[in-house]
C-alpha cells in the first residue's frame, strides 16, 4: 500500500473550535501501525471534550476512538502481536495500555496508570500526532487492542465494537447475567441496544427495555435485537406494576441503568427485586443526582459501576462477526470528514433524529 506524505485531520483546536488540518504521515517502528480510517463513529462522550469539559483533555486535540479502518503498514512486532497483516481491516479499542500497571495486570486497564485513550485526552502536537480518529489515518501505539472484522461485515456495524463491548461489560462482567434472569435496561440509546444484545447473548429472560424516547428506530431495535417488552414512559403510567406483572411479582434480577438521568435510575431502583444488581453506567457530568438510599438498604441492592470495555470487545466482535445482528442499523447519519463539526453539532442537538452519527474521511 502506498502511503501519502501527508494527511488530513480535523482538528478541535479548542472548546468548540474544530479546523481542518494537515500533519505529516509517521514512519511507523516494528511494534505500532498505521491505520486507514474507513469510519469513526461520534461517541456519546465526544461532546465532553467538544464543550471542554473533560479535565483530562489536552487541546488542540483529534477526536475520535470508535473506529474501524484498514492496517496501511505495520512494524513485524505488532503483525504478531495482533495477528494482522498489510490490507485487514479492524477495529481499535481507545486504551492504550501501558501493561505493567496493577490495573492492566488484573484486567482493569480502563484506569491504566498512564489514561492514554485515542481521541480523548491526547494532544496532536505530541508526535507522532495523529491520536484519533477524525482523519484520515490514526497511529497504533504499542499497547493497542486490535480486533480482525471478518468479511462482508458492514464497516458501520464493526465500527460500534467498543458499543457492544459497553453492552457485554454491563450484562456478563458486571451484572453476571444468568440464564433466564430478569433483566431491566432503562434507556434505549446505543448503550440500551447494545445492553439488550448482550442479555439476549446471555439467555436473559424476560428483557424489559423501559425509556421515553421520540425516535421510533430504536424502539424497532430493541425488539430487534431480543427485548420481550418494551415500556414506553411516555405512555405507560405504572411502570413498576407493569414491571411486576412481566415479571411474575418477582421483578428484576438485574437493572442496567443508561441515561444517567436522576428519574430513571430512581425507577431502576422501584423495578429490582430484593438483592439484584444494578449496573449504573448513565453519568450526570458530576452533578449530584437524589437518590432514595433506603430502597438500596432495605433491598440490599448490590451497586456496580460501569466503565469501558476492558476485555469485553473480544466477545462483542465476535457477535458482530457472526452476523446474527444488524448492528449497523444504530448507524443514522453519516457526514464527510470536511463536515465533522456540523456532523458533532447534528449528533449533540438531535436526539430525536439520531441514533449514532459516523464520519467518514
Amino acid at each position: 500500500m502506498v502511503l501519502p506524505s501527508r494527511e488530513r485531520s480535523m482538528v478541535l483546536v479548542a472548546p468548540r473550535k474544530m479546523e481542518m488540518r494537515e500533519f505529516p504521515v509517521p514512519a511507523i517502528g516494528p511494534d505500532e501501525f498505521l491505520l486507514r480510517v474507513n469510519l469513526v463513529s461520534i461517541c456519546g462522550g465526544d461532546p465532553i471534550e467538544y464543550e471542554g469539559r473533560n479535565v483530562k483533555a489536552h487541546y488542540p486535540m483529534i477526536l475520535g476512538h470508535e473506529v474501524v479502518g484498514t492496517i496501511a503498514t505495520i512494524g513485524d512486532e505488532a503483525a504478531r502481536t495482533y495477528g494482522v497483516e498489510v490490507g485487514d481491516r479492524v477495529n481499535v479499542e481507545p486504551y492504550i495500555l501501558c501493561g505493567q500497571c496493577e490495573y492492566c495486570l488484573t484486567g482493569y486497564y480502563q484506569f491504566c496508570r498512564t489514561s492514554r485513550v485515542y481521541g480523548v485526552n491526547m494532544s496532536c502536537e505530541t508526535p507522532p500526532y495523529l491520536w484519533g480518529a477524525y482523519g484520515e489515518y490514526m497511529f497504533g501505539a504499542p499497547g493497542s487492542k486490535v480486533h480482525k472484522i471478518a468479511p462482508g461485515v458492514p464497516d458501520e456495524a464493526a465500527v460500534l465494537a467498543s458499543v457492544l463491548g459497553n453492552g457485554v461489560r454491563w450484562i456478563r462482567t458486571k451484572g453476571a447475567v444468568r440464564a433466564g434472569e430478569g433483566v431491566v435496561v432503562l434507556g434505549v440509546g446505543a448503550q440500551g441496544l447494545a445492553s439488550v444484545i448482550a442479555a439476549r447473548e446471555a439467555n436473559a429472560a424476560p428483557i424489559i427495555v423501559i425509556g421515553r424516547e421520540a425516535l421510533k428506530l430504536k424502539w424497532d431495535l430493541a425488539r430487534e435485537y431480543g427485548a420481550h417488552h418494551l415500556i414506553d414512559l411516555e405512555r405507560e403510567i405504572d411502570p413498576v406494576g407493569t414491571v411486576r406483572d412481566l415479571t411474575g411479582g418477582r421483578l428484576a434480577d438485574v437493572v442496567v441503568e443508561c441515561t444517567g438521568a436522576a428519574a430513571m435510575m430512581e425507577l431502576g431502583l422501584d423495578v429490582i427485586r430484593p438483592t439484584g444488581r444494578f449496573v449504573m453506567v448513565g453519568t450526570t457530568g458530576y452533578r449530584q443526582a437524589p437518590l432514595t438510599t433506603d430502597k438500596i438498604v432495605f433491598k440490599e441492592v448490590v451497586l456496580l459501576g460501569g466503565l469501558g470495555q476492558s476485555w469485553d470487545t473480544e466477545l462483542a466482535v465476535r457477535i458482530i462477526n457472526s452476523r446474527k445482528y444488524p448492528v449497523e442499523k444504530m448507524m443514522t447519519h453519516c457526514f464527510p470528514l470536511e463536515s465533522a463539526e456540523e456532523a458533532l453539532l447534528f449528533f449533540m442537538r438531535n436526539p430525536d433524529k439520531a441514533l449514532r452519527v459516523a464520519i467518514q474521511p
